[in-house]
This record gives C-alpha cells, structure tokens and sequence, in this order.
C-alpha cells in the first residue's frame, strides 16, 4: 500500500512539473500515445483536431514514449499547433497512475487499451464490433460522432 501511494505522490509531483516546463492551461490538450495498439495512436492523430474543438484549445501537446511513436505522431496532418516531447515509459506510468487515482484534467487522455485490466477503451476495441478509428472518437475523445477522414 506504502508502494503505491509513493507512486501516486511522484505522479503527482511529475504532473505539477509538466504543467510548469509546457505551461499547461485550460487551452492546451495533452495526447498520451503509450504505443500499444498502433493503428489507436495513428487515429488518435488523425482526428485530434476534432478533440481539440471539442475541448475548446489552442494547442496540442503530445507526450510520447517511443521512437516510432514520435515520427508517426510528427508526419500525421492532425492539428496546426502541435508540440511533440518525448517521455520515458516508467514517467508514463506514473503520470497514469496519478491520472487513474485523481482525474486531474479532461483534457489529457492516454491512449493504453490494457491497463488498467477492465479499461474501457481496451473492453470496446475486444467485445464490440468497433474498429480504431470509432474508438477513439467515441471512446477516448468522447464526439458525438466519427467524423469524416476520407479514410474509410
């Protein structure tokens, strides 16, 4: 128990320096792509200029923990203001645990589909007929609709 609340306490203290080091306000959204379902990462590029809308922002600030993840989440024409930085995966983990503990903004989402165990993104993707794309826009972005991409 000790172990975990110390985990939730750095999660914390990472959110409180990420906010200062990329000066977060109410007109940033923050993307979390963890890289684990690939195609979940592309979509939720491809239509973040719909969630930032929807959120009422000015700019996107995308945290990454991969390589790839990074020059995918760079080559995709999502939003026109975009900010790309890199964050270790054990960082990711901590700000999730925080941001599972305390929902601390509606304005961050993390794209994991396994963690937690019962995670409703990851439920939607296995026990319904909903491809990528319809997750995310209903399910991590909450739309009331999947918008048109001219991908389908």
């Amino acid at each position: 128990m000790f172990k975990e609340m110390l985990h939730i306490l750095r999660g914390s203290i990472l959110w409180a320096a990420l906010k200062a080091r990329l000066q977060l306000n109410h007109r940033k959204v923050v993307i979390v792509l963890v890289d684990e379902n690939k195609t979940l990462d592309y979509y939720a590029m491809v239509h973040l200029s719909n969630f930032m809308d929807r959120k009422f922002a000015d700019e996107a600030i995308i945290l990454f923990d991969n390589k790839a993840t990074g020059e995918m989440a760079g080559s995709v024409r999502a939003a026109a203001n975009k900010k790309l930085y890199y964050l270790p995966e054990k960082l990711v983990e901590l700000l999730y645990d925080y941001y599972s503990f305390y929902k601390f903004s509606d304005k961050v989402v993390f794209t994991y589909t396994e963690r937690p165990r019962d995670n409703l993104l990851g439920r939607a993707l296995k026990e319904t007929g909903v491809n990528e794309e319809d997750a995310v826009c209903l399910g991590l972005y909450h739309l009331r609709r999947v918008p048109e991409t001219g991908d389908r």
